[in-house]
């Protein structure tokens, strides 16, 4: 075989090699992205399921659980189990969610929260309680609602989801 078409055969191998690399980079991050897409989706269902279990604890005591971590008052996903209480354990105790929820990835930048106010808490009148997803995975843009006279709560999980309701 002459010396010339064995190094365009070679050539050949390399690009072909290089396009396949390529090819599998292309693949595995759009993998990363789907299962990033996946989490986030979990958690708006989450978040939907926690609202229905709080509406019910709401329908059958006349008010929310009160949040009972000391973590600056939040009841937090990623460590209520090593607290022994919060809303998450009233609710699964109660029979209102069957299941133990928290963040798919659940660790200090991801994870679920919740606190309830008072009465006069940042301007509102009624009391409150503050439901957030803190980061999604992907950029969202609808961040649900949440506001007092004095807190905007959507500034508190810029890339996260929150849910206010009052009493």
């Amino acid at each position: 075989m002459p010396k010339e078409e064995l190094g365009s055969r070679k050539l050949n191998q390399i690009f072909f090699l290089v396009i396949i690399i390529c090819l599998t980079a292309v693949f595995i991050s759009s993998f990363e992205t789907i299962f990033a897409k996946a989490r986030d989706v979990k958690r708006r269902a989450d978040i939907k399921t926690l609202v229905k279990a709080l509406d019910l604890y709401y329908d059958k005591y006349g008010f929310y659980p009160e949040s009972t971590d000391d973590w600056r008052g939040w009841d937090l996903t990623c460590d209520y189990k090593n607290f022994g209480s919060g809303f998450l354990e009233v609710l699964e105790k109660e029979g209102f969610i069957n299941k133990e929820i928290s963040d798919p990835i659940n660790d200090s930048t991801h994870y679920y929260r919740y606190q309830k106010y008072p009465a006069g808490s940042f301007g509102c009148a009624k009391p409150f309680y503050i439901l957030q997803v803190i980061n999604f995975e992907l950029l969202m843009d609808k961040n649900g609602q949440g506001i007092c006279e004095e807190m905007d709560w959507l500034e508190t999980a810029p890339n996260g989801f929150t849910i206010q309701v009052f009493d």
